[in-house]
């Protein structure tokens, strides 16, 4: 989501609200602005509201509900500032597990995210990485080098280089533990109204998903070079899964 600036409400996850508010209501839904921490804690409480973009988890179905998904990212990258892509592209082949141990380096994760299960294990193993509540707050932290990498998806890091005014600030490495892809929902409180609305925005999923338009809406942002990588996921994974 993209919440200021030229690009305000432009992001995949603004046009996917804006598509479901059209086919729900035929106006726009009242939205809040809260970081995602205060998001997942509102849904514990059973607050009638939901949030795109979450992934699912087995501790978070315990308060919950999942639509069909929404949209997938992939690939997840090792991100450094572009002036160090030499000193990690010498450690090839490049291991996360590697980096976490080494604690000399340092890196941040967003609270309370999930990057999938292969990634979400190895950061469970590592000794506590200093933590944030919003993407732009960790992307300047590297840029001003006060953090040496991040685990990221290249398209939130290309994003945030611009909105620094540095479209070449960082560099997207792959690594070796190949994260699965990982596919984002709409995410309601375990109630009936949350179900309910599942259970509409589902039926409107299924019809929106395979046209071109909503193809192009998941699309949007990613790098030219992912593209044949996201479309494949695309059809062979994200259209199948539940």
């Amino acid at each position: 989501m993209i919440a200021g600036g030229a690009d305000r409400n432009a992001g995949i996850f603004d046009r996917i609200r804006a598509l479901l508010d059209e086919r729900l209501s035929g106006a726009p839904a009242a939205t809040l602005r809260a970081p995602f921490p205060r998001v997942l804690a509102s849904l514990r409480d059973g607050v009638a509201f939901c949030f795109i973009g979450g992934v699912k988890t087995p501790e978070r179905e315990a308060f919950a509900v999942f639509s069909l998904p929404v949209a997938l990212f992939y690939p997840v990258r090792i991100i450094v500032p572009a002036s160090e892509r030499a000193r990690f592209a010498a450690l090839a082949p490049l291991s996360l597990a590697t980096l976490l141990a080494d604690r000399t380096l340092r890196t941040s994760v967003l609270r309370s995210r999930s990057l999938g299960s292969r990634v979400d294990s190895l950061l469970a193993q590592a000794a506590s990485p200093h933590l944030h509540a919003e993407f732009d707050e960790a992307l300047r932290m590297l840029f001003a080098k006060r953090l040496d990498y991040l685990v990221e998806y290249p398209t939130i890091a290309s994003y945030g280089a611009r909105s620094l005014g540095q479209a070449d600030a960082f560099a997207a490495l792959p690594f070796i533990e190949e994260p699965e892809p990982v596919f984002a929902r709409v995410m309601c409180p375990k109630t009936p109204w949350g179900r309910r609305l599942v259970e509409r925005i589902d039926a409107i999923l299924r019809v929106e998903r395979t046209t071109p338009a909503y193809r192009q809406i998941v699309e949007a942002w990613a790098d030219p070079d992912d593209l044949p990588t996201i479309r494949n996921v695309y059809d062979n994974a994200f259209l199948k899964s539940e």
